[in-house]
């Protein structure tokens, strides 16, 4: 009875040993609109109050917008946070993550980021790891879109 214990404490306890950080870059997206920067700025805070982010900071002489994180369930074809032995830790449900948005305009241009925040065993003290996440676009694509139609309906 003591083997089965001790195999599942090494297996468990090496997962944090084995984490493999994601190797693709972080991405972005950027849009170009010609309507005028206010509009555009006011269109982006709107949809991402309608999104269910808190904003944080909306300097619009600087055209920065940033958001709190929130708790989100993001999946890895929205983001990479690594593996452990070759198993993406997005998969497994006792990965927590979270997600602030960061939107500069400038111009007639917006860039959108978003920054993803990972934890493995988030409520563990001596097995949870911090995950370093990337997103791969589809979050700041889908935004982009809302800010779009937010822009449109004035």
């Amino acid at each position: 009875m003591k083997i089965p214990a001790l195999f599942t404490l090494i297996i468990i306890s090496g997962c944090a040993v084995t984490y493999a950080p994601p190797v693709s870059l972080s991405a972005s997206s950027t849009q170009r609109f010609a309507l005028p920067r206010a509009v555009i700025f006011n269109a982006a805070k709107r949809a991402l109050v309608v999104d269910g982010y808190q904003i944080t900071n909306a300097d619009e002489n600087s055209g920065i917008i940033s958001t709190a994180p929130r708790d989100m369930r993001v999946s890895p074809d929205i983001a990479d946070c690594g593996t452990t032995l070759g198993l993406d830790y997005l998969k497994d449900n006792r990965t927590s993550t979270h997600v602030a948005m960061g939107v500069v305009v400038y111009n007639n241009e917006m860039e959108i980021k978003a920054n993803i925040q990972g934890n493995y065993l988030p409520s563990s003290t001596d097995q949870g790891i911090t995950l370093t996440c990337v997103s791969k676009g589809k979050l700041e694509s889908d935004m982009t879109h809302k800010v779009l139609a937010e822009a449109n309906r004035q």
